[in-house]
């Protein structure tokens, strides 16, 4: 029998870590929440399951695709690991025989191995019972392939998790994004440009419980219809990832706002005033969503907008709304490993046309008081109240990318 093969029945869920040192109403809460996203995500997957019984600090989920399902769940936020297991009862006997049954579908021979055991409740044996005894048993079953007890470092741990009258055995743990459930801190507004670093920024948030609002500001002419394109596709993917509770993204006509700023301003500062006129947009369009921040892929010194000293002066165009960078001291190299892990790398890698209206030399080191003085040639009211008022709110239609592992 291989390992494929053995007939796992069931799904133990263990919810994030952060949520186990909450107190106990608020952990009741969060667990019930990620049980009603479990329940969800194994729908939209199309994945069948009997029930899901929440347990406090565990949920189990019954389904006959028991691999599928760890997969699906795994990419619940909230989630921090999955094991397809075997049930059984508590009786130390039955145990024993789905223990076997378990080590002789993933043990080679020569291989070495361990067992572990986590016990809940009031039962006549101990969880070093457990472990010994389903260890000799294995022994003296597959003994002519050679096997070792390693408790240190095992080729396959077998492990028990037994809760009251109910027992589960598995073998792989994989791993969960973790954090928090989708919705519990609010909602926030995703600055979505279509690169590489926006989108990872929007799903970290999304991690810590926040729910997302994409905003992508159409920049035409001074790129190509590629930008938007991706950045449609990449508010899909992050819709893919909340089960549908991202519904909609912004598009917002930006290029007679930049246009302005090009044909009136300083050029070394048009990055930065292109920046502050976005972020008013974006608190505009906070206000009508009832969000509490903003989002954005910012890192610091990786662009010349993303300097100390150019982010605080975008940061003063915003009257109380404030802005949130999880990938502030991010390097590269970890914003593209996550993109890749997410399903966002592809997307925001496909070339388009960038931005043309970015000067040669842009400042690193902008004063307030020279962009103060530089926005008096533009008449900034009006422009975000136009741009604002062309927004376009875009429902994300059809069949949504549904993450396939994390």
């Amino acid at each position: 029998m291989t390992e494929t093969s053995l007939a796992y029945d069931s799904v133990i869920v263990r919810f994030g870590s952060e949520i186990g040192v909450k107190s106990r109403p608020v952990r009741l809460r969060y667990e019930k929440l990620v049980a009603k996203h479990v329940r969800k995500a194994l729908r939209v997957h199309g994945i069948p399951f009997d029930r899901l019984e929440h347990s406090f600090g565990r949920l189990y989920v019954r389904t006959s695709e028991a691999e599928e399902a760890s997969k699906a769940i795994s990419c619940v936020f909230g989630v921090s690991s999955t094991s397809p297991a075997l049930s059984t009862s508590s009786s130390l006997e039955d145990i024993m025989d789905r223990g076997l049954e378990v080590a002789r579908s993933v043990l080679k021979p020569g291989s070495t191995f361990a067992v572990r055991c986590r016990r809940v409740g009031q039962h006549p044996y101990t969880s070093l019972d457990v472990c010994r005894l389903l260890g000799e048993r294995i022994l003296a079953e597959l003994g002519h392939m050679g096997l070792k007890v390693n408790l240190e470092a095992p080729d396959r741990t077998v492990y028990v998790e037994i809760r009251d009258d109910e027992a589960y055995i598995y073998t792989a743990i994989r791993e969960g994004v973790g954090g928090y459930p989708l919705g519990v801190q609010g909602k926030v507004i995703g600055l979505l440009s279509g690169g590489i670093d926006s989108p990872v920024a929007c799903w970290l948030a999304m991690r810590r419980g926040c729910l997302v609002v994409p905003v992508h500001f159409d920049i035409k002419p001074f790129t190509d219809d590629r930008l938007i394109e991706k950045a449609l596709e990449l508010a899909r993917v992050l819709a893919g990832w909340s089960l549908g509770a991202v519904r909609h993204v912004y598009v917002v006509p930006f290029g007679r706002v930049l246009e302005q700023v090009r044909s009136s301003c300083p050029e070394r500062l048009t990055c930065v005033l292109c920046k502050r006129f976005m972020y008013r947009i974006a608190e505009q369009l906070a206000s009508r969503e009832k969000a509490d921040g903003l989002v954005t892929g910012d890192a610091i010194g990786e662009q010349a907008s993303q300097t100390l000293k150019n982010m605080k002066v975008i940061d003063a165009a915003l009257a109380s709304l404030p802005v949130h960078r999880p990938l502030l001291c991010f390097d590269k190299a970890d914003t593209v490993r996550l993109a890749r892990r997410i399903g966002t790398y592809d997307i925001s890698s496909l070339p388009d046309a960038g931005c043309s209206a970015v000067p040669k030399k842009p400042t690193t080191a902008a004063r307030l008081e020279d962009v103060l003085k530089a926005e008096e040639a533009l008449d900034v009211e009006g422009l975000v109240h136009d741009a604002v008022s062309r927004a376009e709110k875009r429902k994300i239609e059809g069949p949504l990318p549904l993450p396939k592992e994390y």
